[in-house]
């Protein structure tokens, strides 16, 4: 009796935990959280790199990922377990399991992906060769979050809670009838609306990670070097020339208003779609082509024209690249340094001076220097 006890009191725990597990992994219908589960999943590299292949289920749950299955994107999968992975997943990939409610066809992101490869940022795969290696794919700026924090921060700096509103629910609720449903559209679109937008420090930032770094820039240049292509002598320090601008200072300094990089190098039109349109100078459909700058300057320099479109937005104190700016730096800055140090050493003086003589430093009418000297020598 006691066996039979036992053997059905597992019998029962093993149903409970298939079912609380099924629950808990609903998405994962292929099961690919029994292995990716474990922290310490994964592997190094013959490069010496560490890759992890850990997913937490608790943050994957709330990404707008949440319910695309693993092989729409991992579709290179065909058996489990499977092969070592030598492709990385491609962001035009067709999500077999999500319909676009719009057009009831299966959902993609060919639409931006298409944009995106026009540009000069334009990389074709994850693992590319070469000068693509160097240029950064979809997840160097997606890298999220993409799930919905606790608390949304406000314009006015207070914040706000992320979770559905009950008001809003329950409204919701009367004619989708499913709970589940109308919190999940809630988060996604909340995600979509909210936050989604960098601040002027975060774009300069995020840009700087590739064009503030000089060994990334310098050997990026000599790989289109050798395939006979030429980026421009500002390459290699437009990301410095930026920040040592009036822009980059007064962007640094919390000032939302001034231009940050994609101010110049995004169209105006449709900011989510541009952002990934970054053209070359050299091609006509560029903000920064010559005939572009104009309307370029003008979205915040209302009255520029063509000599205003003509000043270096990336101005430099290298002689290679500014000799005007070189030289009335390095003849103006020690000059102005001189006129400086002989004022304040006049200003030492003439307080000695004025002390000596026994003149107190008072403020009245507009001067410090008010009261008779002892010595009859009055300076006011």
């Amino acid at each position: 009796m006691k066996k039979m006890f036992v053997g059905f009191s597992i019998f029962i725990a093993a149903i409970f935990y298939v079912f609380l597990a099924k629950a808990a992994i609903a998405a994962d219908d292929e099961n690919c959280l029994m292995c990716h589960k474990y922290i310490k999943m994964g592997r190094i590299t013959e490069e010496g790199e560490r890759k992890y292949y850990y997913v937490d289920e608790e943050i994957f749950s709330k990404t707008v990922h949440n319910r695309v299955k693993c092989r729409d994107c991992h579709s290179y999968i065909e058996k489990l377990p499977h092969d070592p992975v030598k492709e990385g997943v491609q962001c035009n990939s067709k999500c077999h399991s999500i319909q676009n409610p719009a057009t009831r066809k299966d959902f993609d992101h060919n639409n931006i992906y298409d944009v995106y490869m026009k540009s000069v940022h334009g990389r074709e795969k994850v693992a590319a060769k070469e000068v693509d290696k160097d240029k950064p794919y979809c997840i160097f700026c997606h890298t999220n979050p993409l799930y919905i924090p606790h608390e949304i921060p406000n314009a006015d700096g207070t914040v706000r809670s992320a979770e559905v509103p009950a008001a809003i629910a329950d409204r919701c609720d009367v004619c989708h009838q499913k709970r589940e449903f109308v919190e999940h559209r809630y988060l996604h679109t909340a995600r979509r609306i909210l936050s989604v937008k960098r601040s002027p420090q975060e774009v300069v930032e995020l840009c700087l990670t590739c064009h503030g770094n000089e060994e990334f820039l310098e050997r990026h240049e000599k790989l289109h070097e050798g395939e006979g292509k030429h980026l421009g002598k500002k390459f290699t320090f437009a990301g410095e020339a930026y920040q040592e601008s009036f822009h980059g200072k007064v962007t640094k300094y919390g000032f939302k208003e001034a231009a940050n990089c994609l101010s110049c190098h995004a169209k105006s039109e449709n900011y989510y779609l541009a952002v990934h349109d970054i053209r070359s100078s050299k091609d006509p459909e560029s903000t920064t082509h010559k005939n572009n700058r104009v309307n370029t300057c003008g979205k915040c320099h209302t009255d520029a024209n063509k000599n205003f479109a003509r000043i270096d937005p990336h101005p430099t104190e290298r002689k290679d690249d500014n000799p005007f700016i070189y030289y009335i730096a390095n003849v103006y800055g020690p000059f102005g340094d001189m006129v400086t140090y002989a004022l304040l050493g006049l200003t030492i003086l003439e307080t000695i001076g004025r002390k000596r003589d026994g003149i107190a430093w008072v403020l009245r009418r507009g001067s410090t220097w008010r009261k008779k000297s002892k010595r009859g020598r009055d300076r006011r």
